[in-house]
């Protein structure tokens, strides 16, 4: 798949291999303000940014077995520091063990596993001062996050970390069926990073596609059309999410599409019409007896 205050500093950026993301290109590492507390010695910090380096990597390659088993190391030796848990998130979630995730996520977020009532407040995480760090052609799993600190201190979550931890949240609310729990965990993570809210409500249309939901996948698919009317498949999500409820003229055995689903499938080949969907599009509207624009 952050100024906290965390005294090692690394951003190289990996994009987790989940079927919620696009093949968008992992944004450049960059190095951040380094924070004089709590400290960290020097050796300590070289040893941790090679773990997540090497986590990463693993991640890169679809071993997310060998990332978990290494911030599963650190996360015990050092349960202080943040972007150990949200490394460790993204592996689990890649590994669909979302009981275990949703865990390390909210441990990252400074929230109590245990203290349930308090997972939504998120007025209690004050956001620092300095801004966020990622691209916005970066993903939910982005690693662009900077910090560290007191796990549950619930103080100085940056945006993005937040971000990515509730919309990671959001995943693995719609894995569990738990729809409305993942729906205020997106809105949670597009109000904690509106840099990031595009993707966000992308990869949220994208969840519930996976998962059978298609009213919440339509309702996704028009929030996240509303912020980036330019990403073609964003349309057909949409029209894909209609299209299940289209029916059958008994006179014409032609598909007879619910009110824009055609204009979707017609956008959705406006914009790319070579794109990965095009034939299924095509072939919908002709099933409709649509003639397809050229």
């Amino acid at each position: 798949m952050k100024s906290i205050l965390l005294c090692f500093a690394i951003l190289a950026c990996t994009l987790r291999s989940a079927n919620c993301q696009d093949n968008t290109p992992a944004p450049q590492a960059q190095a951040p303000a380094v924070r004089q507390e709590p400290p960290v010695s020097k050796k300590d910090s070289e040893s941790l940014n090679a773990l997540l380096t090497e986590a990463r990597k693993a991640s890169a390659e679809k071993r997310f077995a060998d990332s978990e088993a290494l911030m599963l190391k650190v996360t015990q030796s050092n349960p202080n520091l943040i972007l150990p848990w949200v490394e460790l998130g993204l592996a689990q979630l890649s590994l669909q063990k979302y009981s275990d995730a949703e865990i390390d996520f909210k441990n990252a977020l400074g929230i109590d596993p245990a203290a349930l009532k308090r997972a939504h407040s998120d007025d209690f995480y004050q956001p620092d001062a300095g801004p966020g760090v990622v691209a916005p052609t970066a993903t939910r799993a982005s690693r662009n996050v900077a910090g560290g600190g007191v796990v549950n201190s619930g103080e100085n979550r940056t945006p993005d970390i937040k971000g990515t931890s509730y919309a990671s949240l959001g995943e693995i609310y719609a894995h569990q069926g738990k729809i409305k729990e993942a729906e205020e965990a997106f809105d949670t993570a597009v109000n904690a990073y509106p840099a990031q809210a595009a993707q966000y409500r992308h990869n949220e249309m994208l969840v519930f596609f996976q998962t059978g939901q298609s009213d919440a996948q339509l309702a996704a698919a028009e929030k996240a059309i509303s912020l980036d009317p330019s990403r073609a498949s964003n349309f057909y999500f949409k029209a894909q999410a209609l299209v299940s409820k289209a029916t059958l003229d008994p006179k014409t055995q032609k598909m007879v599409l619910p009110h824009g689903c055609a204009e979707a499938y017609e956008k959705y080949l406006q914009l790319e019409p070579n794109g990965p969907y095009s034939a299924d599009a095509k072939g919908v509207l002709q099933g409709a007896g649509i003639a397809i624009k050229r």
